[in-house]
């Protein structure tokens, strides 16, 4: 049984806990070292095979457009609140400084010219969407190669450009776009600082150790970082986005802390019967450890189930993330119980109290009798739990499956800043243009019939002129939404043109159209994502169904724990 075999673990690693401890530290040294020789570097990837956007994208990188890749945007305000860009010599110099070290960079296939606009005087400057119709504000689209073209490093140059234009600029200049989502790392921020410090207090206070308060955050980073390590080594399997590590970290530090708590306060409990170090550490690996295997098995099995969802990004995030819950599992009944056992009966001195015998009985009798009268009104408990959870679980009724645009990030980030200066100068919509795909299909001619069927689209609020590579027969045009990139009528806009618009202009026509961009990809990911959720739900729990298998007793499932 799986308890036996737990018990067995527990002991021998308490009673061998250096020989634990060095494997472990062992195939750690291996797999860091392993992964920063051979790992590979994490590639973000957000479409979904079969939808619209992802049409789009294939249809514009087969052609080679420029379009197919991610876009950067350099927006910049004059300092003095009296000028802009129409009246200002010392602005237009600037811009024409900034326009031309952000153009040369690396990856940089064109970039939107401002200084040309402002050359033609501002009607023809505001008219070409490069300057606000007000003078104040520029913007200087910077457009990529294909995203698995590029890595971190043009995110980097782009910053350190920005960097230097600013020293003794006449000009604010932010920066925001796809670039900065595909390859900013948000990092630590001071929530998950504040989360590690509130729970160390919570432990000390909890238990009165340092040890027992130690173990359990300390066994959390150790797993989580061996996870996070691992990442770039699975991307040999398969593609690792690079939102992974983060979203790991939340749930590995989750469960890990759990994990480590349950094995602790039951170890703690053998130990106060006057059981030794190893006995102790043993029984507690065979009963909580059992429901860590489970939990941590649940936890797996349930991300994994993201695979149903047809979107492979997410998939190849579920991996990783069950990676790291897989590391905390194992480390948790193995080498958990070494440093339980190193600790032996340390494990409950050094503390900043100490509870006694009668305190310890004190607070057991409460809870027994919490759950006796739970016990007594069973039909009123459950009754008001599900009403209680269903009142929680109210609003995801409401909920919008996206990603979040610039203008939900903090002040204190420069994307935040650009997407604030763009969105009252040239409208919300700018901060997420829709990219329509055209295979012409010798119709040259149905170019023209979209760019103003688009145009006239009561949520469309300009189009720029179209890219036409005659080659190979693909055109490009960007369309600009009356709204915001996370507004439903910006969702509705794509919905009516794909629906409506398309069928009208190309229905006696050989061509295609295909809407792409950021804003439409995140769209159509986002509804794969809520079709696909009772499949889901439906896998996961089909995998937990208890199917029966014959000839195999379960007699000893109730045993108890002295018995083991």
């Amino acid at each position: 049984m799986m308890s036996q075999a737990l018990y067995r673990l527990g002991s021998f690693a308490a009673r061998r806990p250096w020989l634990v401890i060095g494997t472990w530290l062992v195939a750690s040294v291996l797999l860091v070292a392993a992964s920063g020789a051979f790992g590979r570097q994490l590639e973000d990837t957000f479409g979904a095979p079969g939808v619209d956007s992802q049409h789009a994208v294939e249809l514009l990188t087969a052609a080679g457009s420029n379009q197919a890749g991610p876009t950067a945007q350099v927006v910049l305000t004059p300092l003095d609140d009296r000028a802009t860009f129409f009246d200002s010599a010392d602005a237009r110099a600037a811009v024409t400084k900034v326009q031309r070290m952000v153009a040369d960079l690396p990856g940089v296939l064109g970039a939107t010219d401002v200084a040309g606009a402002l050359a033609k005087g501002p009607d023809a400057a505001a008219a070409s969407g490069a300057v606000s119709p007000d003078g104040r504000v520029a913007l200087i689209r910077l457009q990529y190669r294909p995203l698995e073209d590029l890595d971190r490093a043009v995110l980097d140059d782009l910053k350190r450009v920005g960097a230097t234009a600013r020293q003794g600029s006449p000009l604010r200049i932010e920066m925001g776009g796809d670039l900065f989502f595909a390859f900013e790392d948000s990092g630590a921020g001071p929530g998950e600082i504040l989360g590690l410090a509130a729970a160390s207090v919570i432990l000390l206070l909890a238990f009165g150790s340092l040890i027992a308060m130690i173990l359990p955050i300390g066994m959390a980073m150790f797993g989580l970082a061996l996870g996070i390590s691992s990442m770039s080594l699975i991307t040999y399997l398969i593609d690792i986005p690079s939102w992974a590590p983060a979203i790991g970290s939340m749930v590995g530090l989750g469960v890990g802390i759990d994990y480590a708590l349950f094995l602790l306060v039951r170890h703690r409990e053998y130990l106060a019967r006057g059981m030794t170090v190893a006995e102790s550490t043993g029984r507690a690996v065979a009963t909580a450890g059992r429901a860590v295997v489970i939990a941590g098995g649940t936890v797996v099995i349930a991300i994994l189930g993201l695979a149903v969802a047809g979107i492979p990004f997410m998939t190849a995030g579920g991996i990783a993330i069950s990676v790291i819950v897989l590391i905390m599992v194992i480390a948790s009944v193995t080498l958990l119980p070494a440093f339980l056992g190193i600790a032996g009966h340390r494990i409950n001195r050094r503390g900043v109290r100490r509870s006694t015998a009668r305190d310890g009985a004190a607070v057991g009798a409460g809870w027994q009798r919490w759950v006796a009268h739970v016990c007594r009104h069973a039909g009123a408990y459950s009754i008001g739990a599900v009403v209680l959870l269903l009142a929680l679980a109210a609003p995801v009724l409401g909920l919008r499956v996206g990603n979040p645009d610039d203008g939900s990030l903090p002040g204190s980030r420069t994307e935040r800043r650009a997407y604030d200066l763009v969105a009252p100068g040239f409208g919300p919509g700018v901060n997420g243009p829709l990219v329509i795909a055209v295979a012409t299909a010798d119709d040259p001619g149905v170019v023209a019939r979209l760019c103003d069927a688009v145009g006239a689209d009561k949520g469309i609020a300009a189009v720029a002129p179209a890219e036409v590579n005659t080659e190979a027969g693909v055109a490009t045009l960007v369309a600009y939404p009356t709204t915001g990139p996370q507004d439903d009528a910006t969702f509705d806009t794509v919905k009516r043109l794909r629906a409506d618009v398309f069928p009208a202009v190309l229905d006696h026509s050989p061509a295609r159209a295909h809407v792409g961009g950021q804003t439409a990809s995140f769209a159509d990911v986002g509804a794969r994502v809520g079709d696909r959720l009772p499949l889901f739900v439906a896998a996961v729990v089909l995998l937990f169904v208890p199917w029966p298998r014959p000839g195999r007793a379960v007699a000893g499932a109730h045993r108890r724990d002295d018995d083991l």
